[in-house]
């Protein structure tokens, strides 16, 4: 099955749903899944590139942490990502690539601002295929 996500509402925020075939997978969709709810991005060159090794005390914990730093550096390095790649994971630890845009209200329709990943109502199945999760984006 390919990689996808939805969204779904949730009072006054916004719901994420993210599927992919492994777990590598997923954490670089939701990447993905979570840039494509700040901006529509035509295709282009990828002028900002960052490199990621972050550390969670769990799967549920990195996902977030992951998500709310991918976040915070588009926002510092004025970027929307459209690349991503997980080169390392494990449910603690993983090393990721993320490739995009600068942000430019000249070649991107901005749609929402999204403050932060939220742990709550957050559900992760990695051990069945596809994986999945469902997250709260506050906006």
């Amino acid at each position: 099955m390919p990689s996808g996500w939805s969204t779904f509402d949730h009072t006054g925020d916004l719901g994420l749903e993210v599927w992919a075939d492994s777990p590598r997978e997923l954490y670089a969709t939701a990447a993905l899944a979570l840039s494509a709810q700040l901006a529509r991005v035509a295709e282009g060159p990828a002028e900002v590139e960052w490199t990621a090794e972050l550390e969670g005390d769990d799967a549920a914990d990195l996902l977030v942490h992951w998500l709310n730093t991918a976040l915070l550096e588009s926002e510092t390095r004025h970027a929307l990502w459209t690349s991503a790649e997980v080169t390392a994971w494990s449910p603690t630890r993983l090393e990721a690539r993320l490739k995009g845009p600068r942000r430019d209200r000249e070649r991107q329709e901005f749609l929402r601002e999204v403050k932060a990943v939220s742990h709550h109502d957050l559900l992760l199945e990695l051990e069945r295929r596809p994986c999945r999760c469902r997250l709260i984006l506050d906006l």
